[in-house]
C-alpha cells in the first residue's frame, strides 16, 4: 500500500470515527427509561377531568423519559364524598395501550377495610371481600392499591386529604395478602411508620384531621409481612416521609427481615437534610440511600405519587415529584438504575417475560 493510499485510508477512518462519536455519545447520554409504578389522576375537579389529566400525564412522561406509568386510585376513606376505582381509569389503557397499567382497590377494597372492625370479619365478609378483589383483577388490574394501613393528613394536600388508620394485620389485609399471593400481584401499601408512641410532629400537627398522638404500629406491619411470604408488599413513598421515622436504617432492617417486602421510591420532599428524605437540598441523592438501594437492588421500584392534572398542581411539591424522580434515578449506577427503573417492575407486578426488555428498547 502506498503512503498516499495509507494516508487516504487513515483520513477516511478518522472522518468515520468523528462522525460516529457524537452519535455514540448521544446514545450513551440518553436517559434511563423509567416506569413510574405509583401515579394518580387529579380527582378534585371530578372524574370528568380525567381525559385532560391523562393528556397532561403523557406530555410530562414523554418529556422526562417515563415509558409507562401505573395508575391507581388514591386510598379513599370510609366517609369520602364520592368513590372511584378501576372503572374510571380503564380508558387510559384503552387509549394508550403499552403506556399505562392499572392497580385497583383504593376506592373499593380500602374503604371496606377501614369501615370493618377487625372483630366483625366473619366468613360472609371474607367472601364478599374476596369477590370484590377478584373482580378488580378480572377488569385488568395488575395489583391492589393504593391501600393504606396508616395515612396521615398533610396540610399542603387540603382538607380532603384525610387521616385513616387500621391495624396492619387487620384480617382483611391478611386476606388481601393471600389473594395477592395466589394471583401473583403486589399490594401497593401506604403505611406511615410509627416505631414507638409519639406526638404528631409539626407541621402535620397543624392539621386537625390528625390525632395529637400516634400509637406504635411496626409490630402489626411485620405480622402482615410474615403472614404470607408469597405476598409481595410494595411499601410506597420511600425517601419522602412526613413523620421522619422511615430512615435508611429502618428500611434496611425491614428489608433484611422480610424477603417479600419491596419499596417504591418517591421523588417528593427535596430540600431537607433529614435522613428519611432521599434527596438533599440540592437534589443530590444521599449516600446512605445510594448504599441502601445498591445493597437491595431487586427490592426497589420508582413511584412518583404524581397527581397528574391539566391545571396547575395543587402545590409546588406535587409539581416536582416526577422531575425529582428523574433526578434520583439519574444518580444511580447504570446497572442498578436499570433494575430499579424497569426490570424489577416486571417481576413484582407479574408481567409477561420480556416486558421490561421491550420497555428498555423503546426510546
Amino acid at each position: 500500500m502506498s503512503a498516499a493510499v495509507a494516508r487516504a485510508a487513515l483520513v477516511a477512518l478518522l472522518r468515520a470515527l468523528l462522525a460516529w462519536a457524537p452519535a455514540a455519545a448521544a446514545a450513551d447520554e440518553r436517559p434511563q427509561p423509567i416506569v413510574d409504578t405509583h401515579a394518580h389522576l387529579e380527582h378534585l375537579g371530578g372524574i370528568a377531568q380525567f381525559g385532560a389529566a391523562l393528556d397532561a400525564a403523557l406530555a410530562e412522561m414523554d418529556r422526562l423519559g417515563v415509558r409507562a406509568s401505573v395508575l391507581m386510585p388514591p386510598p379513599q376513606a370510609k366517609d369520602n364524598r364520592f368513590f372511584y376505582d378501576i372503572e374510571a381509569l380503564k380508558f387510559a389503557v384503552e387509549r394508550h395501550p403499552g403506556r399505562f397499567l392499572l392497580v385497583a382497590g383504593g376506592g373499593t377494597l380500602n374503604p371496606t377495610i377501614l369501615r370493618t372492625p377487625p372483630d366483625a370479619v366473619d366468613e360472609p365478609t371474607r367472601q364478599r371481600f374476596r369477590e370484590q378483589a377478584e373482580r378488580l383483577l378480572a377488569q385488568g388490574a395488575v395489583g391492589f392499591g393504593e391501600i393504606t394501613a396508616h395515612h396521615l393528613s398533610l396540610p399542603a394536600m387540603g382538607p380532603m386529604h384525610g387521616y385513616s388508620v387500621v391495624p396492619a394485620d387487620h384480617p382483611l389485609l391478611l386476606l388481601l395478602a393471600d389473594i395477592a399471593a395466589e394471583r401473583n400481584v403486589p399490594i401497593d401499601l401506604h403505611f406511615d411508620a410509627v416505631p414507638e408512641p409519639m406526638p404528631v410532629p409539626a407541621p402535620i400537627s397543624q392539621n386537625p384531621n390528625n390525632p395529637r398522638t400516634l400509637d406504635a404500629n411496626l409490630a402489626a406491619f411485620e405480622r402482615l409481612l410474615a403472614h404470607n411470604r408469597n405476598a409481595k408488599i410494595v411499601w410506597a413513598h420511600a425517601g419522602s416521609d412526613p413523620l421522619r421515622t422511615r430512615t435508611p436504617a429502618l428500611c434496611r432492617e425491614l428489608l433484611a427481615r422480610h424477603p417479600n417486602l419491596a419499596m417504591s421510591l418517591r421523588g417528593g420532599g427535596r430540600g431537607t437534610p433529614h435522613p428519611s428524605f432521599a434527596l438533599d437540598e440540592e437534589g443530590r441523592l444521599k449516600p446512605a440511600w445510594v448504599k441502601l438501594i445498591a445493597d437491595f437492588p431487586d427490592r426497589f421500584v420508582l413511584g412518583s405519587d404524581r397527581f397528574h392534572t391539566a391545571a396547575a398542581p395543587r402545590t409546588p411539591l406535587l409539581a416536582q415529584t416526577l422531575p425529582n424522580l428523574r433526578r434520583l434515578v439519574d444518580q444511580l449506577p447504570a446497572a442498578i438504575a436499570r433494575r430499579v427503573a424497569i426490570d424489577n417492575v416486571e417481576r413484582l407486578y407479574g408481567l409477561p417475560p420480556g416486558w421490561a426488555a421491550s420497555i428498555a428498547r423503546t426510546q
